[in-house]
């Protein structure tokens, strides 16, 4: 464990980041509480207040304790690492995204981002099972802003950390808490991953240790499971031996089992269609919980991964991938969270790469194109693949 800080060691230094011409609060010292090791200012106060309403609710999309909106909030002023993740995280939204209006926020994230780094450090030189929530949670928090920024070696360095702590001391989707809460967190950065990188995930499903319970109605815990069964699809799909007849007959079983999911789902897991279909068919649709949107989003996108990738599998499959395809954008052009919007765009990375004509590709791209616009968000990496595609009449 002591390898962990080594991983780190030259990442001190944070790359330049693009200005936005918009102030931050003036920084005016105000008095400390009693329980708090941390300097509070005007402006690390702002920064606070603005984490629960922004960033936050990105961290929770599949857990209905909001451990990250109420639990990681308490630890913030008692522990200098984790105040300056979560200022280090929030600045960084506010200067990439439209959320605010005044001065850049650039040097505020690279103040705190640098601090946490110095602090991450120190304390993964000597890791505990005492302070391996905290040295998790600082490395997730990091890590996601360095996702939005696009900072892709350090987020590798940290990725990697975050693996090392989760199998080094046992974390899993049994553990309670924070931990179970940064544990899929961790999984949801590991489908990003594997699905930008076209390969199996490190942490295999095989390890993660889960239980399902039968009736289950919790629309967080059953978008957990569509993870799961997303992630054993990733690994299927980009294996070397996957066009094998043993490769075949397991995409039909995971076919079945996506569909054995989907019965006895809840009236929430349905979107309700509104308004009127547009020049591209695409249509609305409104969900009750953003949870069972995100589920159904990713349950679409299972059935285009063991349709068409890495190649299309059988040509019957056409009208089924555009079905699907049509499904997850409906979904994607509709009024929902940023956290919903964020953590699908991975997925439409393959509803764009498989649907039919140019205009509806070009939809898909807008709707990445407003995520990184409006939130900071990095997607433009994503766009410029399926341009490529495009070009290469893929």
């Amino acid at each position: 464990m002591q390898q962990l800080g080594l991983i780190l060691n030259d990442s001190l230094s944070a790359q330049d980041l693009p200005f936005i011409n918009l102030p931050a609060p003036t920084p005016t010292a105000v008095s400390r509480p009693t329980n708090a090791t941390v300097p509070l200012t005007a402006e690390t106060a702002f920064l606070l207040q603005t984490y629960l309403r922004t960033v936050a609710t990105w961290m929770d999309l599949f857990d209905h304790s909001l451990t990250y909106q109420l639990g990681v909030p308490r630890l913030t002023l008692s522990s200098p690492l984790l105040f300056h993740c979560t200022c280090a995280f929030t600045a960084k939204y506010l200067a990439l995204s439209r959320a605010s209006q005044k001065t850049s926020w650039t040097p505020v994230a690279q103040y705190h981002y640098g601090e946490a780094l110095g602090l991450l450090i120190q304390l993964l030189n000597n890791p505990s099972q005492e302070n391996v929530s905290t040295l998790l949670t600082a490395i997730i928090l990091l890590s996601s802003y360095e996702v939005i920024g696009s900072l892709g070696q350090e987020h590798r360095k940290h990725f990697l950390a975050s693996f090392s702590l989760i199998r080094g001391f046992g974390i899993s989707a049994s553990s309670t808490g924070i931990d179970r809460a940064n544990f899929w967190i961790y999984v949801r950065h590991e489908i990003s991953v594997a699905l930008a990188t076209e390969k199996p995930l490190i942490l295999g499903p095989e390890e993660w240790n889960v239980h399902w319970e039968e009736g289950e109605a919790r629309e967080d815990v059953l978008g957990n499971h569509i993870l799961w069964i997303m992630a054993r699809v990733i690994n299927l799909v980009f294996r070397e031996e996957t066009e094998t007849n043993t490769g075949m007959k397991e995409r039909e079983d995971m076919l079945r089992e996506v569909e054995q999911w989907r019965e006895g789902l809840s009236d929430t897991f349905t979107g309700i269609p509104y308004g009127e279909a547009d020049e591209e068919g695409f249509r609305k649709v409104y969900f009750t919980v953003s949870a069972a949107a995100a589920a159904a989003f990713w349950y679409h996108i299972i059935h285009i991964l063991l349709y068409a990738e890495p190649i299309l599998q059988d040509a019957a499959y056409k009208p089924e991938i555009q079905h699907h395809a049509m499904k997850v954008t409906n979904i994607a052009i509709s009024e929902f969270p940023d956290s919903v919007r964020v953590f699908a765009t991975h997925g439409l990375f393959y509803a764009a790469k498989h649907i039919n004509g140019i205009a509806r590709k070009a939809r898909i791209w807008n709707v990445l194109h407003d995520v990184e616009n409006e939130l900071g968000y990095h997607t433009r990496s994503i766009i410029n693949r399926l341009q490529e595609l495009v070009e290469r009449g893929s």
